[in-house]
């Protein structure tokens, strides 16, 4: 076993330096650190390049602030976080598959997703081993043998439903996958406050260009020069558009095809309550619904439509108990202090104050492998719908740059009129479905959804801006390999080209992980 080799290039006493390896990784998120991993289990040095500290922290702290065109792109800001582990730091966790369920046969992206659906099916229980979860799972059968006849109720109603898979909070913040290899000779070097800033291409064989060098930057111009054979952007969808989009700005003729959409068709999953449970069922709705343990890992549930139009989007539905306690307050707290690498913020005084519910919680996690839902804690059904693809949606380049000397990203984001109208339609689908109170589940009261009613919000899930696929506009093709370019490649929710039924972090992976096996394969 060896240890990553951790180096703070802002502290570094050599202003300049050069280094090489087999493979430079850009941006030390989920896809960044599974990848890592993955090339130093085949034995390959690797030069992994974070732009943030040691420690998660907010774009806006390392200077990274995106600039809007209109209306803010929440996912740009409260969903991004730079450092060791990136967004991993603080999501929640979910490992759901796209499935079967994203298909629609005759949709332009349709032969894409299907080619996506096979990688996750493919690779998925690699993922899993990987991340730490070795007994057989089926996102599908497992919700029949956990729910059982209230499961087989809502596929008569015209349901699916799947029993997601959460991670344990220690493992949450995959920076874990870093500490220990188990190829003796192959320890990464872990470069953080690193930025990608500089990158040199030279003209390559059957009219591709090569990727020869990059040099990254600390913030106090500390400087280091990576030459590699593979260079791989993982900097998540927003900032690995950036960094394309810079390539191809500074390099003196054009790498990439004129048609890429690099940046453009910017998406997200439309969070929005669409009905309360009702005060008399919200326990049932809690007995039956609420997140079950197996083990240190949580099974949760969620719906998704049994028989979708072909031009319907790709959506899904789940419960949420949103009461609090002072207890809850404090398990959250360290539970996130845990994930985040950092202390909890407690005092005494809060912890004696929550204790009772300590104690409620402790019990069902222990006895009733259930996640405590105090009596009459109010419930709705959530629905997370895909937005429309829209060009226009897009992360573009401006004339100011930042401390770095980098040119600042300016955002492009808005909800449609479109988007609205489906959300309405997959909500009526949805609650026309629910088999209610004949079926013994929790009866539903419909919100109104629109300008007069509850709005819809961002779930922080940023895909599209660095497409996969074979047409004139993909940026990258089936292997994430950047189209124009023989040795970059893309692994970040950006590839994806919506949103689908799915958290889009566990495909990400499943992707990441296909890469891996390509590259083993050729090389």
């Amino acid at each position: 076993m060896s240890e990553a080799e951790w180096i703070d290039l802002a502290a570094c006493g050599r202003q300049y330096q050069e280094v090489q390896a087999d493979v430079c990784v850009i941006g030390a998120g989920a896809a960044g650190i599974y990848l890592t991993k993955q090339m130093v289990e085949q034995g390959r040095s690797v030069i992994l390049l974070e732009a943030g500290p040691s420690k998660c922290t907010e774009g806006g702290t390392i200077g990274f602030d995106v600039l809007s065109e209109g209306a803010p792109y929440p996912g740009a800001a409260a969903g991004r976080f730079f450092g060791m582990g990136g967004s991993t730091s603080r999501w929640g966790g979910a490992l759901v598959p796209h499935t079967q369920h994203d298909l629609r046969t005759g949709s332009a992206s349709n032969d894409v997703w299907a080619h996506i659906v096979n990688a996750v099916s493919a690779r998925a229980p690699q993922v899993l081993r990987q991340l730490g979860y070795c007994d057989a799972i089926n996102f599908d059968g497992d919700a029949d043998r956990l729910l059982g006849p209230t499961c087989r109720a809502l596929v008569t109603g015209g349901l699916r439903v799947q029993a997601a898979l959460y991670l344990p909070f220690r493992f949450r913040n995959l920076v874990t996958l870093l500490h220990k290899t188990s190829h003796p000779a192959a320890a990464p070097r872990v470069f953080f406050n690193a930025v990608a800033k500089a990158w040199t291409l030279e003209a390559g064989r059957a009219g591709e260009a090569r990727v020869d060098k990059v040099v990254a930057v600390s913030r106090n111009h500390n400087e280091l020069t990576v030459r590699a054979g593979k260079y791989v952007v993982t900097a998540g969808a927003i900032e690995s558009a950036r960094i394309l989009l810079e390539i191809d700005e500074s390099a003196s003729q054009r790498v990439f095809r004129p048609t890429a959409a690099i940046g453009c068709y910017l998406a997200d999953h439309l969070s929005v309550p669409i009905a309360d449970v009702t005060p008399g069922t919200r326990g049932r709705a809690a007995a039956l619904f609420s997140p079950r343990f197996s083990g240190a890992w949580t099974r949760s549930f969620r719906f998704l439509d049994g028989s979708p139009a072909l031009d319907a989007p790709r959506a899904f539905a789940h419960f949420i108990f949103s009461g609090s306690s002072r207890g809850f307050d404090v398990a959250r707290e360290v539970l996130g202090a845990w994930q985040a690498r950092r202390m909890p913020s407690l005092t005494a005084a809060s912890v004696a104050a929550g204790l009772g519910d300590l104690v409620r919680l402790g019990y069902c996690r222990f006895i009733n492998s259930a996640l405590y839902i105090p009596a009459g804690t109010p419930a709705h059904l959530q629905l997370d719908m895909e937005q429309v693809a829209v060009r226009d949606n897009c992360v573009s380049l401006t004339s100011q740059r930042d401390a770095y000397g980098r040119l600042q990203a300016s955002i492009r984001w808005q909800v449609t009129d479109i988007d609205m109208a489906q959300i309405e339609t997959s909500a009526h689908i949805f609650l026309a479905k629910w088999p209610g109170a004949s079926a013994g589940l929790p009866q539903l009261q419909p919100r109104i959804i629109g300008t007069d009613g509850t709005k819809p919000y961002s779930a922080y899930h940023p895909v599209g801006t660095c497409r996969m696929g074979d047409d004139a506009e993909a940026v990258v093709d089936r292997h994430l390999k950047v189209w124009g370019v023989r040795n970059l490649w893309v692994s970040s929710t950006g590839v994806l080209p919506s949103a689908g039924t799915a958290n889009p972090t566990f495909t990400m992976l499943c992707l990441t992980q296909d890469l891996a096996e390509h590259f083993r394969a050729v090389s």
